[in-house]
């Protein structure tokens, strides 16, 4: 009795273990999009966001509860480009002036 006690407390607590680190669970899904969010109101903020940006972004919303896999994949879409625009604006602000004809 004590062996099936154990083995089931293992048992539940591995489950409740691999259920805290499905990145497709509701917080997944949510922080994914957050994460997005974020990044693309920097950018926005910046007026260096990319126009299909937000479009990514509306359709990760849009599919959060019925496919979360591909929320959370076109979420992190939209960080990276997020993130890239406010990365080739940093590059950009370092190399204009050399562009600039003497």
């Amino acid at each position: 009795m004590k062996k099936l006690i154990l083995i089931s407390t293992i048992t539940v607590a591995f489950l409740a273990g691999c259920a805290m680190n499905n990145p497709y669970a509701s917080n997944g899904v949510d922080n994914a999009i957050a994460n997005a969010q974020a990044k693309y109101n920097k950018a926005h903020s910046q007026m260096v966001a990319w126009k299909n940006t937000k479009k990514v972004l509306e359709k990760a919303k849009k599919l959060a509860k019925s496919n979360p896999k591909k929320a959370i994949a076109l979420a992190n879409e939209a960080a990276y480009e997020a993130q890239t625009a406010l990365d080739q604006s940093a590059e950009f602000e370092k190399t204009w002036r050399a562009e600039v004809p003497k």
